[in-house]
């Protein structure tokens, strides 16, 4: 019973398609293809393009996936990218902080100064 239903199913999906028409050429063209992933209808020129990109797309995909798992599996872990990316990272940090530290000083070493130089002020006027 459920095969006939199945096969039910079938006949009406492809019925459907036949009558929709295609997404890329509106009322121009009769969709013969139901695309399961994005539910679109295609005529056969269509399809066929749809399936180009389909396919461009997951080589893309392999494409980013083997490089991951190269860089991820790389067996010295010092050359690793990421690696690098912190240790300049640190480096940028520490130098960032020392100019802060340097300025921070002068500010401090210019105030004490000026305070010596009131205390001074002070004592004379006494």
């Amino acid at each position: 019973m459920s095969y006939i239903c199945n096969k039910v199913q079938e006949k009406k999906n492809v019925m459907a398609s036949l009558t929709t028409p295609c997404i890329k050429c509106a009322n121009k063209g009769i969709g013969i293809f139901k695309c399961q992933g994005c539910l679109n209808v295609f005529c056969r020129k269509h399809a066929t393009e749809h399936r180009f990109n389909l396919s461009h797309q997951l080589d893309e995909i392999v494409h980013e996936h083997d490089q991951l798992y190269q860089i991820i599996n790389q067996e010295n872990t010092d050359d690793h990218p990421l690696i690098h990316r912190i240790n300049q990272w640190e480096q940028n940090s520490f130098l960032k902080i020392r100019q802060i530290a340097d300025s921070i000083r002068q500010d401090i070493v210019q105030y004490i100064k000026s305070q010596k130089g009131i205390r001074f002020n002070l004592l004379e006027i006494r």
